[in-house]
């Protein structure tokens, strides 16, 4: 039986990446209805939901359940994560009108969940957030990874269990953009305007000073069904007379106010002028900033023409590639079967591998050697197997004798069996 596709590109269908990018991306949301109930149902289903929450020792903050107040709003926002100790910036909730259940009415003492107690406040008409499931759920991993490695940025998932004849909540505006996939049940989705252009995390949503505007579009997800809120537009959800599952993907995306701001602080290591106090007394009465305003458009300038762009965005690249956890699903098993690899067995790179290649050494005398940097790990190769690597981490499936390059059958042999017990290729 053939795996599904967990890719982005999956995710999106029938719109491109091209489309996408092009004409949605960080510009205005996106509505994809399929008609396909099942279209999802590989990732996420409601017997795999109650399994989790009744059978897998979950603790707070991984579950998180909600209840909606006298006034019918609901305190869960379905396109912001809910606050975990890892990521507790995402969350653009707060106090909006809605009475939140406390931990304490779902846990015990020691922090892990009440399954019974969870189930029976669901059954009241409470929601059930969980946060994170792509690190408990292989599936919403892979898929997570599918995303990542075309977005380049961290991605995670949020799980929302909607009752019947729940409540919407207000409407707010996230700090992160969101893929909404619509896996059993439905939910209709009302759209309106974006108050503020690409917030960052640092602009979380304030209902009491935040316009949203009038209504510019109302939708109903159905199973299979998909939209695209870029963050900063103004949504809220409201659930039908059917229980809604939905995944809520967040794109935590790297900005260039976070290259520049990185670029500051290399500077600032490199060159003394940034490191030079401010001028003594510019916090007291009467200073006039004016005869300064000058060294800081120098400062500006010189950051301009001397700053490292490339140095920069490689960091960035390396940053994000180090903090890639491996998801290698049967390595296990996979590393059993080295003994029986042959220079005719079938192999295959791993699917959206995140990694980064480079030679090193070249430029010190020294004999170059190839670099891979993946999983948070760096494996060093000769510099003559560059070509069968490049083939090897870029191909899904290929015979071993095949491979690229100048190698005889024994160097393929030795390079594939690397690259298999370092988790990068399968043996099929």
């Amino acid at each position: 039986m053939t795996k599904p596709d967990f890719g982005f590109d999956r995710a999106i269908s029938p719109v491109t990446r091209d489309q996408f990018f092009t004409d949605y991306f960080e510009k205005k949301h996106l509505v994809v209805k399929r008609g396909q109930p099942d279209y999802y149902s590989h990732l996420l289903s409601f017997g795999q939901i109650d399994h989790v929450v009744t059978t897998m020792g979950l603790y707070a903050p991984e579950i998180t359940v909600t209840k909606s107040d006298a006034h019918g709003h609901d305190t869960d926002h379905d396109s912001a994560p809910a606050r975990t100790s890892t990521d507790a910036d995402t969350n653009t909730g707060g106090d909006h009108g809605a009475s939140q259940i406390q931990p304490a009415d779902y846990t015990y003492e020691s922090g892990y969940i009440d399954p019974v107690r969870v189930a029976q406040l669901f059954a009241d008409g409470a929601t059930v957030i969980l946060s994170g499931l792509h690190e408990r759920l292989p599936q919403l991993g892979q898929f997570c990874r599918a995303l990542e490695s075309v977005m380049s940025c961290r991605v995670q998932t949020n799980i929302y269990m909607t009752p019947t004849q729940s409540q919407g909540f207000n409407p707010h505006y996230d700090s992160h953009d969101v893929l909404v996939l619509q896996v059993e049940g439905t939910k209709e989705w009302r759209i309106y305007d974006t108050p503020l252009e690409l917030p960052m995390a640092s602009q979380g949503f304030t209902p009491d000073a935040v316009p949203i505007g009038a209504e510019t579009d109302r939708f109903t997800l159905e199973p299979g069904d998909m939209c695209y809120i870029p963050r900063g537009l103004a949504h809220d959800a409201v659930a039908t007379d059917q229980t809604s599952l939905h995944i809520t993907t967040g794109l935590m995306v790297r900005t260039w106010a976070d290259l520049m701001a990185e670029a500051v602080g290399v500077m600032a290591h490199k060159d003394p002028v940034f490191r030079r106090a401010l001028p003594p007394g510019h916090a007291g009465p009467g200073f006039d900033p004016a005869p300064h305003e000058q060294t800081f458009r120098d400062l500006m300038t010189r950051l301009t023409e001397t700053a490292p762009f490339e140095a920069l965005l490689g960091g960035f690249k390396q940053d994000f590639i180090s903090n890639r956890v491996p998801r290698v699903e049967g390595q296990l098993a996979q590393v059993a079967r080295l003994g029986e690899m042959t220079v005719d067995s079938i192999v295959g790179a791993r699917p959206d591998l995140v990694y980064d290649i480079a030679v090193m050494g070249a430029e010190d005398g020294k004999d170059p050697v190839i670099s891979v940097l993946c999983y948070g790990s760096e494996i060093s190769l000769p510099s003559h197997a560059e070509t069968a690597l490049r083939f090897a981490l870029s191909t899904p499936s290929f015979r071993v004798g095949d491979m690229a390059g100048d190698l005889d059958d024994a160097g393929k042999l030795v390079l594939a069996r690397r690259l298999l017990r370092e988790g990068l290729l399968m043996l099929h």
